[in-house]
């Protein structure tokens, strides 16, 4: 949720920072590594397929968020910028924007809201 308020927050200097993933290895492997840590994290500690809606969103969110990372980090750098370039990040800015904004919002309101049943207790 913070993540799409920030993107909404300062356009200009997403777009930018977008713009300069593809050419600067650096930042990418870090983004990788991030995003590798991330998502193992999350896939291993509530890889849940079953049990309704909202834990399955959870995994699936786990699971493309380690597939994207390790993806970074083995994609070559010319690639990753055309992934980039055909993603066409300003002229859908807005929908990518909603994506984490919609997303952090229902899981923080579900995760917020949610009670342990009785056997989840400890």
């Amino acid at each position: 949720f913070i993540a799409g308020v920030a993107m909404l927050a300062d356009k200009h200097l997403v777009v930018a920072a977008v713009g300069q993933m593809g050419v600067d290895r650096p930042p990418l492997l870090l983004l990788g590594f991030i995003r590798v840590t991330t998502g193992a994290a999350i896939v291993l500690v509530h890889n849940v397929w079953s049990r309704g809606f909202w834990p399955l969103v959870i995994t699936l969110t786990g699971w493309a968020i380690l597939v994207r990372g390790v993806m970074v980090l083995f994609v070559p750098p010319d690639v990753m910028a055309s992934i980039i370039a055909a993603s066409h990040v300003v002229d859908f800015y807005y929908l990518y924007a909603a994506i984490p904004l919609v997303l952090g919002a229902y899981l923080g309101l579900r995760g917020f809201s949610a009670t342990a049943t009785p056997g989840e207790r400890g």
